[in-house]
């Protein structure tokens, strides 16, 4: 029987290509999982989900309204009594273009409803209170770096008039804040058109609305989930929230092509410009 010994050669030779091996694999370990997290990442990053894409067009269509301006669509057929017989139905009242280093940048253009009607009253009232007083406000402050825009767009179809008015408003440290709101009214039956009557007008139930919309606000809350498990930061959503109930719902207008837009924004009641907006 003839056995042969390894010299010590051999044995370092072989080890050589042991060691020479498991660094390889593992090199190649690490670079598999760098490749996948590259992809994994442009998967987040440049390819957006499908509600994302609805929600980015439909920020996109909303941001693109506000051009101080009225917008007479289709089957109108009221009279109304103005305030003014000079200026339209909505009209620019209160603007003020003014920028102090250091105090503040202000772009103001605030409407009015140029109706004779108690509701209407109580609307411009509102309006004023809120988008004007502050604007008058900031023209008293110094050494607060405060930036305030307010625009509006008004829609007149079927009768309804919607007013929409956003500012922004950016104070000192703060985070910015995007604040809507919003003014519906019926000009024949002469009173405040309710969210109600928006859905009775686009012949849709509470119920399929409500599906709707909890269900949109469910994937975003999904999207915002996972945004923050990544490490972004995010305006977290609770689709549970009673601010998404029909009968909570306060912001909305019907715009072009007879679309409803129901509008959550965050910023009326927090330090945020985040909104989420759907579309029925």
């Amino acid at each position: 029987m003839n056995v042969r010994l390894e010299d010590n050669s051999e044995k370092n030779k072989k080890l050589k290509i042991i060691y020479i091996t498991i660094i390889s694999v593992c090199i190649l370990a690490v670079l598999i999982t760098v490749v996948i997290q590259i992809v994994k990442n442009i998967d987040i990053n440049s390819t957006p989900s499908v509600s994302d894409q609805r929600l980015t067009k439909y920020k996109e269509d909303f941001n693109n309204i506000f051009e101080n301006k009225v917008n007479y669509l289709e089957n109108n057929s009221y009279r109304i009594d103005k305030i003014d017989e000079s200026q339209e139905i909505v009209y620019t009242g209160y603007s003020d273009k003014n920028n102090k280093i250091s105090d503040y940048n202000l772009d103001v253009n605030i409407p009015y409803i140029n109706i004779q009607n108690d509701v209407i009253e109580q609307f411009n009232k509102d309006i004023k209170e809120v988008f004007e007083q502050k604007a008058k406000d900031i023209l008293n402050t110094q050494k607060q770096n405060i930036i305030y825009s307010v625009n509006y767009c008004a829609y007149v179809t079927n009768n309804i008039l919607s007013l929409v008015i956003r500012s922004n408003l950016k104070e000192g440290e703060n985070p910015a804040r995007d604040i809507v709101q919003t003014y519906n009214y019926d000009l024949i039956n002469q009173k405040e058109f309710t969210f109600e009557d928006m859905l009775g007008l686009k012949s849709i139930s509470r119920l399929d609305a409500s599906r709707k919309i909890k269900a949109e606000i469910k994937e975003i809350e999904n999207e915002v989930n996972n945004m923050a498990e990544l490490g972004y930061s995010v305006y977290p959503r609770d689709s549970s929230s009673d601010i998404y109930d029909i009968d909570n719902i306060t912001e909305y207008f019907i715009g072009e092509d007879n679309t409803l837009y129901v509008i959550f924004a965050y910023g009326n009641q927090n330090n945020t410009s985040e909104m989420d907006i759907v579309v029925m």
